[in-house]
């Protein structure tokens, strides 16, 4: 008998050092220490006082045992553009350090990553680090030796493990279930070699819903990117309302090269996205990104940045050093509506699909995210269920595939020819916002859309495909 009770109390002490992870993502949470970042009362906070963080993504590379600037930042080495970053009026940088290959000597590495954080410390900067993925063995290990030698570093406050499931999970259809079982693990991994750092996964659109749930990650907070101006403020209320954890902005920008789009509205884009992300309760915000990329892939990739392809600072730097005065009075006691065009973000105006989202029981299920294809897949359209379940996807071109699904919900992926009648025309059927110039059409000049009736569509032609049935996950 006393054999067993020492087996029975041995198994309920290691079960009570192991995190205990659900799929709703309950775990333990980090342990406290004098001058590291917690969670508490759902914002962020230092030794028992609240921290905004305003941050700045900053792109490096590890060479030759040493942390870098990117190829195309000019003008200086990685500690003075944090001085830069610092002057600037920004007290925390997301440094993403995960386009890096595996390497014999992990040592140079760590010990690189070590400096480059004490470099930031020095500067007046926190650091979030993004790494390199843990799904193979070798990055676990990585992660695991890069945790313990640098949990010591108050400095360090968040480690992201993984930047925008949606564009670049390696595991394409993944189940809800298997996001949770690998980030229940990263998590684990976190809690063991830095048992002080907060742990976060990247989100992007809300359409990650449809596999790395927000809702059921077992994360400390949820870090979200959004870039289109017509959907900023759209994905920021999504997220606050239905991510049911803390949320910040980690990403977000407006592309100004001074000419197509003017220096004055990349500011102004600024301070309203920043006011508004308070507003529905975030907890931080971040820019997307330090410096412009003369050799982006697209409009958006190559001007994004505070500073130009040459190293000279756009005004919206300058601007930053205020960002934080500017926003003193926003706050979450706000609690404001979900703007204009929420329910049709790029102001559709041809068809409309209806239907209602409801559990098994029937009962309505609000917040879900619809997503509908045309028949080629070229052009993708997203709106949201209210609060009675019901939803109306407003598009330009025939929806005929679908996907839908909701934060704590399963999934339904379906094809369906709404009952539209014949030889309607379809002008500006291939409008998307990736194929719209920033200055050719409308309200894409605008950051608040100004005519709420201009987004309800009201001569859509409307069918309907019925009722979506999700379950809801345990």
């Amino acid at each position: 008998m006393k054999i067993t009770h020492c087996i029975a109390v041995l198994v309920l002490l290691a079960a009570c050092t192991r995190p205990a992870v659900g799929l709703h993502g309950d775990a333990a949470a980090p342990v406290p220490a004098p001058g590291f970042v917690t969670i508490e009362n759902g914002r962020f906070a230092v030794d028992g006082h609240e921290w905004f963080p305003l941050m700045l993504n900053y792109k490096a590379f590890i060479d030759d045992g040493r942390v870098v600037p990117a190829t195309w930042y000019g003008g200086g080495d990685v500690r003075s553009h944090f001085d830069t970053i610092a002057a600037w009026g920004f007290d925390a940088v997301r440094v993403c350090l995960d386009a890096i290959d595996p390497s014999p000597d992990t040592a140079a590495m760590f010990a690189a990553t070590r400096r480059m954080v004490l470099q930031a410390d020095s500067a007046g900067l926190r650091v979030m680090l993004l790494v390199k993925p843990p799904f193979d063995d070798y990055w676990k290990d990585y992660a695991a030796g890069l945790m313990r030698r640098l949990s010591d570093l108050p400095a360090l406050w968040a480690y992201d493990l993984f930047n925008e499931p949606l564009y670049f999970d390696p595991q394409p259809k993944r189940d809800k279930s298997d996001a949770v079982r690998i980030v229940a693990e990263w998590r684990d991994l976190v809690r063991r070699h830095a048992p002080h750092q907060l742990f976060t996964v990247a989100m992007a659109e809300p359409i990650e819903v449809f596999e790395w749930d927000p809702s059921l990650l077992p994360v400390d907070f949820i870090e979200m990117h959004t870039y289109h101006p017509l959907r900023v403020q759209s994905e920021m209320w999504w997220y606050s309302r239905y991510c049911g954890k803390p949320w910040m902005v980690g990403e977000t920008s407006l592309p100004a090269d001074g000419n197509q789009v003017p220096f004055d509205l990349q500011t102004r884009f600024m301070l309203e996205t920043c006011r508004y992300a308070k507003a529905c309760g975030a907890i931080g915000y971040g820019w997307w990104a330090f410096q412009d990329c003369a050799g982006g892939m697209n409009f958006e990739n190559q001007y994004t940045g505070l500073r130009d392809s040459l190293g000279a600072p756009k005004p919206a730097a300058a601007f930053a050093r205020v960002l934080r005065d500017s926003c003193l009075g926003t706050s979450a006691d706000a609690r404001p509506a979900p703007p204009a065009n929420y329910f049709n973000m790029l102001a559709y105006t041809n068809l409309a699909v209806v239907g209602t989202v409801v559990d098994r029981s029937g009962r309505p299920v609000e917040g879900a995210v619809v997503r509908g294809w045309n028949d080629d897949w070229s052009v993708g359209i997203n709106t949201y269920s209210d609060s009675t379940g019901r939803f109306r996807l407003v598009s330009n071109d025939r929806c005929v595939h679908f996907e839908v699904s909701a934060p704590g919900y399963s999934k339904s992926k379906f094809d369906r020819r709404p009952d539209y009648p014949t030889g309607l025309a379809l002008p500006g059927r291939e409008r998307e916002y990736h194929q719209i110039p920033f200055l050719g059409w409308g309200d894409a000049r605008h950051i608040l859309p100004v005519d709420p009736k201009r987004f309800e569509a009201p001569t859509a032609v409307e069918a309907s495909i019925g009722t979506v049935k999700l379950s809801l996950l345990q």
